[in-house]
């Protein structure tokens, strides 16, 4: 059975097709249809699906991807040898269990982590060279470690830091959100006075 085309677009390069639709499944949920023809494996096609709910954290990702990307061309054109492989570095992996973020969570809670290493959770991965925690200390400088200033920031002031991309900024913008409303609902009058800058007697 045909699945209703809503929207579609392709474009061709070295014998490659690449087809991109909008397509409607019969229990009317909208998804992503990608394929691609290659003309020089006799038509061979493949592809995949990206249904509605995974479109948002899909094109995320990919912005994420290509951000990174970005930094990691220019990081290479710097060392003027485009395949000189990147130097290795001693990330989070390499530290002792008890000491990374994720395990350390799950064997001593939440209350044993530093501003930075919840952050860091947040962030996901960093750079080479770069930890996650390391990228949390810089947001946190550029909020002047006030979580309240961080609370404050917007997508484009976190991406002004390298290995911040657009995934890992809305990630913190919403962790940040749903910290305020929190406190909004909790202590109300405090909360007020807290974001005036006054303080009650």
């Amino acid at each position: 059975m045909n699945k209703e085309i809503l929207a579609t677009e392709h474009f061709s390069n070295s014998g490659r097709h690449i087809y991109v639709d909008c397509r409607l499944a019969a229990n009317k949920r909208h998804y992503l249809n990608l394929a691609c023809v290659d003309e020089q494996k006799e038509g061979e096609r493949s592809g995949m699906r990206i249904f509605q709910n995974e479109l948002p954290p899909f094109i995320q990702a990919v912005s994420s991807v290509l951000h990174h990307a970005a930094y990691r061309l220019q990081d290479i054109a710097q060392q003027g040898n485009l395949f000189q492989p990147p130097k290795e570095v001693q990330g989070i992996k390499s530290w002792q269990p008890e000491c990374r973020p994720r395990e350390k969570l799950m064997l001593e809670g939440r209350e044993t982590m530093s501003d930075a290493e919840l952050l860091a959770m947040l962030i996901c991965a960093g750079l080479p060279g770069v930890t996650a925690v390391d990228l949390a200390e810089q947001v946190l400088k550029k909020a002047g470690n006030d979580l309240k200033q961080l609370a404050a920031l917007k997508v484009e002031d976190l991406m002004k830091i390298r290995g911040i991309g657009h995934a890992s900024a809305l990630s913190i913008i919403s962790a940040m959100e749903l910290a305020v409303r929190l406190a909004a609902r909790e202590q109300p009058i405090h909360f007020l006075k807290l974001i005036n800058g006054t303080h009650g007697s």
